[in-house]
C-alpha cells in the first residue's frame, strides 16, 4: 500500500543479488553519498540467480573457461582479483561463503588435446600458474577421471591449486551487511517488489507493493528485469534478451575434488558440461548446467512471462533478432541437443553418460534426487546485428542506470560496481567524490 510520503534516498538500487549489494556496498564504503537504498522483492538478499543452487558458484578468472579469448581472459583475471581480495579479508567469517578449490581444463581425444595446447601456448603468459599436466598426473589429483577410462582414450589438462568455489547469495548478504555498518544512512528493503519507475523533474518516484521511494538517481540492478524496466523508460531498445535456464544434477557419491572444466566452443557464450564441488558439502559433486530456452524472466515464476513479453517481444525489431539468433545453426543445434536432456526417463540417462567425458564410470544412479533448477540466464542480444552480445552491459539513461549481467556477472561484481558508482558520481556534478584511492588500496 502507498504511503502519502515516499522515502527520500540520494540513490536507490533496485535489486538485491550479487550486482546491487556490490554497488550498494562500494557506494557506502567509498563514496561521501549519505543515504543509499537497496530495495529487494524476494526476503531475503541474493535469493534468486545469486542463490548458490542456481550457479556453479564458480569465481571465473579466465583458465579454465576455454571459450574466453586473452581479452576476455585478462578482463575475467583482474575482475576475480578483485572478488578474492575482498574474500580472503573476511577470515573465519568467510567459512560459510567460499572455499579454496585446485581447477582442471579437461581435454579428451587428439582435437581437444590440439586445441588445449594451442591455446595454452597464448595464455600461459597470463596464467603462469596454470601448468599442462598429463594423464599420470591427472590419476594423481583427479582419479575418477582416468579410473575406467579406456587407455587408448588420450587425455590432457591445465591445472592450477588457485581456484574458487564461492556462495554468491551468502556473498550478497555479506557485502550488504557490511554497508549498513559502514554508513548509517545505507538501509535496506526486502520484501518489496518494484513495480514502476516514474522519471520526475528532479529525480524517480518508485512504486513497490509497500511504499513509495523517491531518489535523485537509480541503478537497476534485476538481471533480466533490468532490461524490461529499461524499455518502460524508453532507453535500451537496440537490446532483447534470450532468456536460458537449465538444471545441475548431483552425485550421491564424491568422484570429483576440485574443478574440472571442458573443452568448448569459442562462438558459444554458455559453458559444456562441468563438474562442481558444492561450497557447502564437499562430498557432491554438482554436474552441468544443462542450457534450455525458457520464455521467463525469472526460473519458477510462470508471472514472468509477461515481462519477456515487455523486454523481448514487444516490438517488431527484438522479435525478429530473436528468432535470427535462435535459427543460427551452431545455436539451434546446441539448444535442440540439450531439450534431449529434458525428455523425462531417457534425458537424465543422455546426460548422465555425457557427464563420463569427465567421470567415465558415472551413471544416472549416482545422481542424487535427479536434477535441480538453475536461475536464469539473461543472453543479450543486439537487435541491429542480429546477433548475441557476450558479457555484461550497463546501459545508461538520464541519472538512471541498467545492469544487466549474464556469467561471468559474479565474477565482475566489484569490477562493475566501480565503474557504476563512478558513473553515479558523475550524475551528482562534483557535488559527491569517489575515494579512489581507498578503493584500490583494498581491492588492487
Amino acid at each position: 500500500m502507498e504511503q502519502c510520503k515516499p522515502k527520500k534516498f540520494q540513490i536507490a538500487i533496485l535489486g538485491g543479488g550479487i550486482t546491487g549489494s556490490s554497488i550498494f556496498h562500494i557506494l557506502s564504503k567509498y563514496t561521501n553519498i549519505d543515504s543509499i537504498a537497496l530495495i529487494e522483492k524476494d526476503g531475503k538478499l541474493g535469493e534468486i540467480n545469486s542463490k548458490e543452487n542456481n550457479n556453479s558458484q564458480t569465481l571465473h578468472f579466465g583458465d579454465i573457461e576455454a571459450n574466453y579469448s586473452v581479452e576476455k581472459a585478462l578482463s575475467s583475471k583482474e575482475a576475480s582479483q578483485m572478488v578474492v581480495r575482498y574474500l580472503e579479508r573476511l577470515g573465519e567469517d568467510g567459512a560459510g561463503i567460499y572455499k579454496k578449490s585446485h581447477k582442471m581444463l579437461l581435454a579428451v581425444g587428439k582435437k581437444e588435446i590440439a586445441e588445449f595446447e594451442k591455446r595454452q601456448n597464448e595464455f600461459e603468459k597470463i596464467f603462469p600458474n596454470f601448468k599442462k599436466i598429463t594423464r599420470e598426473e591427472i590419476a594423481e589429483i583427479e582419479p575418477g577421471i582416468v579410473n575406467g577410462r579406456k587407455k587408448s582414450e588420450k587425455i590432457m589438462a591445465g591445472y592450477s591449486k588457485d581456484g574458487f568455489t564461492v556462495d554468491f547469495g551468502a556473498l550478497a548478504k555479506n557485502l550488504a551487511t557490511e554497508a549498513k555498518k559502514i554508513k548509517a544512512g545505507a538501509k535496506i528493503f526486502v520484501d518489496t517488489k518494484v513495480i514502476k519507475i516514474i522519471e520526475k523533474e528532479d529525480g524517480f518516484k518508485i512504486t513497490t507493493n509497500k511504499e513509495t521511494f523517491f531518489a535523485k538517481a537509480v541503478v537497476v540492478a534485476m538481471c533480466s528485469h533490468s532490461l524490461m524496466f529499461a524499455k518502460e523508460l524508453g532507453y535500451g531498445k537496440e537490446y532483447s534478451i534470450l532468456p536460458v535456464g537449465g538444471n545441475f544434477y548431483t552425485s550421491s557419491r564424491k568422484v570429483l575434488n576440485g574443478k574440472v572444466y571442458t573443452m568448448q566452443s569459442g562462438k558459444l557464450p554458455f559453458a559444456g558440461v562441468h563438474g562442481d564441488p558444492n561450497v557447502h558439502n564437499e562430498n557432491e559433486t554438482r554436474f552441468g548446467p544443462t542450457a534450455n530456452v525458457m520464455p521467463f524472466l525469472e526460473r519458477n515464476n510462470i508471472a514472468t512471462f509477461g515481462d519477456f513479453f515487455k523486454s523481448t517481444l514487444c516490438d517488431k525489431k527484438s522479435a525478429i533478432a530473436l528468432l535470427k539468433v535462435l535459427s543460427e545453426n551452431t545455436l539451434l543445434t546446441f539448444l535442440l541437443k540439450n531439450l534431449i536432456y529434458e525428455i523425462p526417463y531417457f534425458g537424465p540417462r543422455a546426460y548422465a553418460k555425457m557427464c563420463q567425458k569427465i567421470i567415465p564410470t558415472l551413471k544416472y544412479s549416482d545422481f542424487k534426487n535427479s536434477k535441480t533448477k538453475a536461475g536464469i540466464r539473461p543472453q543479450l542480444i543486439n537487435n541491429q546485428t542480429q546477433k548475441l552480445q557476450m558479457g555484461e552491459i550497463e546501459i545508461e539513461g538520464k541519472n538512471i542506470l541498467f545492469n544487466i549481467t549474464p556469467s561471468p556477472g559474479a565474477t565482475a561484481c566489484i569490477k562493475n560496481a566501480a565503474k557504476t558508482v563512478n558513473k553515479i558520481i558523475a550524475f551528482f556534478d562534483g557535488k559527491y567524490s569517489f575515494n579512489k584511492e581507498a578503493f584500490e588500496k583494498d581491492f588492487q
